[in-house]
């Protein structure tokens, strides 16, 4: 707080705004006030929330609008969690507001909204426009606001055209609050579990267990850490297996024994249920949940939960790293290497990134763990950033699986090999549970014309529609978008369309064929669009009632199954071929951590992987288990070329609906960034582009890309900042800045 004094308040407000806003502050309010609070404020002719970040003595304005009341008795977010959304705002180059916006549940950004009610009677001296929006009116009753009357009706004469109606009496505009008002209003009863289904019915034991020398070993060192206080990194390095969900648990023990509290993210949804699993066990009724499953007054409950220091432990996925966990005194970072923890769209952050800076701006250790960490993440071990703990070994010494290539290049290609085929029969005799899986989801990849080679592509995407079998329809998997199955070709006539390719679909109906009495589902996202159906079906897969489980890549992350003998995976080498520098290790962490599904029992495990490449460094690596020999052939390969580690990224990515306009402005765009005003920092950074995207065109929207890379990020930031400095303001074409881009495509 500045100055001592709180005549005046600095205030966030979830608009993408680049600075706080300035409001007076009520004197009879000054003394209630406290930095975190939420609060409504006027902004334009809307009332917003906001969140106190400051107090000012005084206002460097002459006219400053007055705060109109305060939301809450208490803050919403502390000290720390204010200093991430600044460190979030600088890096990331988003605004503050925007950074607001991603860590408030939506039920606490309450603002409000203008409605547009319609009176009775006629009124004929109403010109087309205003007929217009009277029927919209009309139609809505009541429900049609400001915001979608904007979407619907063009801009040009509109604001005239609602004060007009308004003279003539023909409509009032209203204004009423979104979201909830007041955090103490809310008398929750919401279960600590919102998931679907309650009881432990994973099967297997998550009781504890004696440790493993390494497992020891490692809970020393950080046992240390969380003893003498202070931040710290350590990357936790285990083989699929190998108890670090162990090392976990016994390490939130020990926070909460120092009377602090622990917060655990993992990347996909699908891995929350089991882990919660063992966390209640360790912590009953102590456990909070945060992830975007839960309905919105879930999400809420689950926050006011945590806020009110009911929890010991927080569980979630990418967006529970701002959880309002008052003394935090560890975070842990599961699977720390998967892609999910990026987000791809709106602020664009790292949910690993940020939780490393969370724990230094505590003062806390933090747990990174994977069986194939990040590049990025192992370098920093070999910089001597990060600890490193190593769990070289599975729990009971069970063996890691064997791993056996199937070169698919001198025999005649067909889905299953003859070698997985006889795999799949004998396991299913010995009544064991397989695991089969390609990154591909649908019947057929597209419908080719046999006579004029047409192929149906997505009008919004420059991608082909995927067939899928069961609901007779073609998909975009991009956009959403779908339409029926014809059966004449629109580019020749003829009914000659025929499916070509396949994906999880057709494997499941080609190992239906191949074992008509085995019980067999399929996991993708086809199957676990409703709410609640992927953990209905893990259930059912953990309990054995699942001898062949068809996935896509929800089937690779973190599920240990002891009755899982075979994993058979259909073409490793589909990621292999995609234009990013990440290809190779994203293909080795994939093969790695589905591989490791095998064997997690008392019984041996088996692998088998059909590919193109035997002899690729990535595939030998998954099938001798060493992930310090990819290494080191990887950070070779990046050292080369200048890839990360070794250089900072940002990607400047121009959308548009007009692709001449989308590639005029990037190629302006590049021209302004390369001019030679200041040749220090163009020494620094290098320009690669303008080029179009590898997906050109997504969503009815053209994209086009520059590449900036430099050996500092403070040279790569700002560069970035003068790219959005210099790019037009346009309400057609945007430029996205992606600090750190994990999806090249």
């Amino acid at each position: 707080m500045q100055g001592g004094e709180r005549n005046f308040a600095q205030v966030i407000v979830p608009s993408p705004l680049n600075e706080p806003l300035i409001y007076a502050v009520p004197p009879a309010l000054q003394e209630s006030f406290r930095i975190g609070m939420r609060v409504l404020v006027p902004l334009g002719k809307r009332k917003v929330t906001g969140v106190v970040a400051d107090f000012l003595a005084q206002s460097p304005r002459r006219e400053t609008k007055e705060i109109l009341t305060l939301l809450d008795d208490r803050p919403v977010l502390d000290l720390s969690l204010l200093k991430l959304i600044h460190w979030a705002s600088h890096y990331y180059l988003a605004p503050a507001g925007e950074v607001l916006a991603t860590v408030l549940p939506p039920a606490l950004r309450a603002q409000s909204l203008r409605v547009l009610v319609a009176r009775p009677g006629a009124f004929p001296e109403a010109g087309e426009l205003e007929r217009k929006i009277l029927e919209q009116a009309r139609r809505r009753k009541g429900r049609l606001t400001m915001r979608s009357l904007a979407r619907t009706v063009p801009e040009k004469g509109l604001h005239r055209a609602l004060e007009r109606l308004s003279a003539m009496g023909a409509l009032e505009i209203k204004e009423r609050m979104s979201g909830r008002n007041s955090i103490g209003r809310l008398e929750s009863t919401l279960a600590t579990r919102p998931a679907d289904g309650a009881g432990r019915e994973w099967g297997g034991s998550s009781q504890s267990f004696t440790l493993t020398s390494e497992q020891a070993r490692a809970m020393a060192l950080i046992g240390a850490r969380l003893g003498a206080g202070g931040f710290e990194t350590f990357l936790l390095c285990g083989v699929t297996g190998s108890g670090k969900t162990e090392v976990y648990l016994r390490a939130m023990e020990l926070a909460r024994t120092a009377n602090k509290r622990s917060l655990i993210l993992t990347p996909e949804i699908s891995l929350t249920p089991q882990l919660l699993d063992r966390l209640d066990e360790r912590f009953p009724n102590r456990v909070g949940v945060l992830h975007s499953a839960l309905t919105p007054s879930q999400r809420w409950a689950q926050w006011w939960r945590i806020l009110d220091g009911r929890v010991d432990v927080v569980i979630g996925a990418r967006s529970a790293v701002f959880a309002p966990l008052a003394d935090l005194g560890l975070i842990i970072v599961d699977e720390e290497h998967d892609s999910s923890y990026k987000q791809e769209e709106g602020l664009r952050y790292h949910a690993r990134d940020l939780a490393v800076v969370r724990g230094k701006l505590i003062g806390c250790p933090v747990i990174l763990g994977s069986a194939t960490p990040a590049v990025e993440s192992f370098e920093n071990c070999r910089q001597r950033r990060y600890r490193l703990l190593e769990l070289s070994q599975r729990v009971e010494r069970r063996p890691l699986p064997r791993v056996e290539a199937v070169d698919l290049r001198p025999q005649a290609f067909s889905m299953l090999s003859p070698r997985l085929e006889q795999a799949l029969k004998s396991n299913f005799a010995r009544s064991r549970q397989s695991l089969v899986f390609l990154n591909r989801r649908g019947f057929a990849n597209f419908l080719l014309c046999r006579r004029c080679g047409y192929v149906r592509r997505c009008p919004h995407c420059s991608v082909s529609l995927t067939f899928h079998l069961r609901e007779r329809g073609l998909y975009c998997h991009h956009c959403g978008f779908r339409e029926p199955v014809r059966d004449i070709c629109p580019g020749c006539g003829n009914p000659s369309l025929v499916p070509s390719g396949f994906g999880t679909e057709t494997v499941e109906q080609e190992i239906s064929r191949l074992l008509p009495e085995a019980r067999i589902a399929r996991m993708d996202r086809d199957t676990t669009a409703k709410r609640g159906s992927q953990e209905r079906l893990l259930r059912r897969w953990h309990k054995g009632e699942i001898d062949i489980l068809v996935g896509t890549q929800m089937i690779t992350k973190g599920h240990d199954v002891a009755g899982v003998t075979l994993v058979g995976v259909i073409l490793a080498d589909l990621s292999l071929n995609l234009p990013d520098f990440r290809a190779a290790e994203k293909t080795f962490q994939l093969l790695t951590q589905v591989a490791g599904r095998a064997g997690r029992g008392r019984e041996p495990g088996h692998v088998i992987i059909q590919t193109f490449a035997p002899d690729h460094y990535a595939l030998r690596y998954v099938a001798s288990h060493d992930y310090k020999g990819f290494f080191a052939a990887e950070i070779e390969f990046r050292r080369a070329l200048n890839y990360p580690p070794f250089r900072r990224l940002v990607q400047l990515r121009l959308e548009g609906p007009s692709p001449q306009d989308a590639e005029a402005k990037a190629r302006l765009l590049g021209d302004a960034l390369r001019q030679r005003e200041r040749p220090g920092l163009h020494e620094r950074v290098e320009i690669l582009g303008p080029a179009p995207a590898p997906i050109e065109k997504l969503r009815s929207r053209y994209r086009w890309q520059i590449l900036l890379k430099g050996e500092t990020s403070p040279a790569v930031l700002e560069l970035a900042k003068r790219a959005r400095a210099l790019f037009p303001r346009s309400r057609k074409t945007r430029l996205f800045i992606d600090v750190d881009p994990y999806n090249m495509l």
